[in-house]
Parts: structure tokens; sequence; C-alpha cells
């Protein structure tokens, strides 16, 4: 067992299970408390889901996010595995394949999973190539009791709005979740009420659809992001950025120009896990797209984002924590001073 702290011994201690699915819909496991993560677990908690989670090797700040959605901290995969009806993994792209590997770890032997005959599903909702989504599914071939779902998100995290008068809670903004493969978020409980909380769709029986679906749909975001950021970064280094700005809503329009903002600006805090995320994107337009070049337009994109995120102070950027980059400008002043940097060592 791993370790954990007095405060998570305690709570655990204090949780009957049996008592616990008497008064809520399920319980559901997930993997990890970022900001995607706390925002779905924020979500279930408040449709009478009652969430699970094991970040007893993450850091305090993690702990703390994941205290404040209402989950129960666990201090094992193998007490995630033993609780959870499904665990929805939502982690960085280069994390998805190590994730499923730690759960697949904690099934060997005489678990409480094998030795109940409990039915697990485990859903991987990250931003991965069909060809590695199959990869992950493959892990689980030797379990019978795991039923895995291929999913994806497309938008961002779940949040409450509230009423203007009275600011008590008024609806949830939730992202789309496809899912595809033999089982869907309606297997777990024999119903569509997951799904429709989720606001999930399963969009084919076939592996690597949804996950496909991601990939397509992020090049259109993300890629453009890419794009959008190299050009300000040289509009900067020319002198004509404002001039760009201007251009572009003026000829485009307001939404151009707010579009644009929104790209450049937001994607401090992710640029590192999106580095991986246009090499998987990169690598479903080549084998499941035609075109199979090595080296394409997401493989460069991966390197814009990695410049970003270890050559650039926006790659110390945290969500809900931002103090650079938070304008156009501020992106395009940053970035650029990163390259002055590398092109003065030689590089």
């Amino acid at each position: 067992m791993q370790n954990h702290t007095i405060e998570e011994k305690l709570h655990l201690d204090q949780v009957d299970f049996d008592a616990l699915r008497k008064t809520h819909r399920g319980v559901i496991g997930i993997i990890s408390m970022g900001d995607m993560g706390s925002g779905i677990a924020r979500l279930l908690t408040a449709h009478n889901y009652a969430v699970v989670t094991n970040v007893s090797d993450r850091s305090e700040d993690t702990q703390s996010r994941a205290r404040s959605t209402g989950a129960i901290l666990l201090p094992s995969d193998q007490l995630l595995v033993q609780h959870s009806d499904v665990i929805l993994s939502i982690v960085p792209p280069a994390s998805a394949l190590s994730t499923a590997q730690r759960i697949t770890s904690s099934l060997v032997g005489d678990t409480p999973l094998s030795s109940e005959g409990k039915t697990l599903y485990y859903a991987d909702l990250n931003a991965v190539s069909p060809s590695t989504v199959k990869s992950i599914s493959s892990l689980f071939d030797s379990h019978p009791n795991v039923k895995f779902i291929d999913g994806s998100i497309l938008g961002g995290p779940p949040s409450l709005s509230l009423d203007d008068d009275d600011d008590t809670p008024k609806a949830w903004t939730k992202p789309l979740i496809p899912t595809s493969g033999p089982f869907s978020f309606s297997s777990v409980y024999d119903s569509p009420e997951l799904s429709a909380i989720l606001r999930a769709k399963h969009i084919s029986d076939k592996i690597g659809q949804a996950s496909g679906l991601k990939m397509v749909f992020a090049s259109l975001s993300k890629g453009y992001a890419a794009v959008a950021l190299q050009s300000i970064t040289t509009a900067q280094q020319l002198g004509v950025l404002p001039e760009l700005v201007e251009s572009v809503t003026e000829l485009q329009g307001g939404a151009a120009g707010r579009k644009l903002e929104r790209a450049v600006t937001g994607l401090a805090p992710k640029a590192g896990r999106w580095e991986r995320e246009m090499k998987e994107i990169g690598r479903t337009h080549r084998e499941n797209g035609g075109w199979g070049r090595e080296e394409g337009i997401f493989e460069a994109a991966a390197e814009i984002y990695r410049a970003v995120a270890t050559e650039t102070v926006l790659g110390r950027e945290k969500i809900g924590r931002r103090e650079k980059g938070t304008t156009v400008e501020g992106v395009a002043v940053a970035v650029a001073e990163g390259l002055e940097k590398r092109k003065a060592r030689g590089e």
C-alpha cells in the first residue's frame, strides 16, 4: 500500500462503502484530478455519485483540489479498483498508457476484483490516437472482468453557472464526451443516467472511433492555436503586432479577433501536455487519414508547444493562477524572448 497522510487514513477508515452505495447512484473512480478531472468530479458529486481517487503520490495542491471536489481519497490503486464501478482516466496524453498499466498491475493476483467476480469498466478519455487507444485496450484483454470504453472529451471542464440575481446554482455547462467500442457509459448501470449527466454519446461499436474524433476535432482548435502563436510572435518581432490584431478584427470580424485572443492566451498552462497531443494527432493523420509523411504540420506544432513549455516563462503558468501571457501582446513578448535566448545559445 502506498504512503498516505493521517487525514487520508482517517477519511478512509470512516467510509462505509456498503452504506455509501445505498445513498448514492454509484461509485466513480477518477484518475487524475487536474482541471478536467476535478470538474467532472464536481459534476458527478453534484448528481449524487460518490467519487473516489488515488492522489497519494501527487502534490499537496492536487490533493487539496481533489478534496475540494468532495471526492474520497484512497491510498492505493488496489482500493480504487475494489470500490469503483467505473474508472475514468483523464490524464495528459503521455501518461495514458502508463496509467492503464498502473491499473492492470493492481489486478494481478488475488485482487478483490477477481475474487468477488465484480465487473469494472475502464474508460480512457484521453487525447490519444486510435492506434494508441487500441494498445491501451489490449492491456485489459487478459482481465475479463474489466470492460473497456474508448472515449474522448471535446470542450472545456464542466462548470456550474450561478443565477445573476441571487448567486444560486443555475445550470451546468458540460463538454461533449463521445464514446465507442462494445461498451458505453449506459452499460455501467444498465441505465442512460450516467451518459446523460456526462453528456456522453456512443458513436460506434468500434474501439478507436471516439479517440479519432478527438484527434480531428483538436486538429482544428489546437492546430489553429499553434499557427496563431507563431504568427503573433513573428508579428511582434516585425513590430506589426497591433496592426495584425487590428486587421484580423477589421477584416474578419470581432469573433475572429476574440478567437485569436482566446487561442494564444489560453495555451500557456497546457503547452507541455499539448506537445504530446500534437504528436498523437499527427500519428492519426498518417495512420488513419493517409497522410503518410513521417514529419508533418502537427509534429511541427508539437515543437512549438515544446518550446513554449520549456524555453519561455509561460511554461511555469498554472490554470487558475495566471501571471504571464494573459494578453496577446504578453504571449508574443514572452515567446519572442524565449526564442531570442535560444538564438543567442546558437540553437
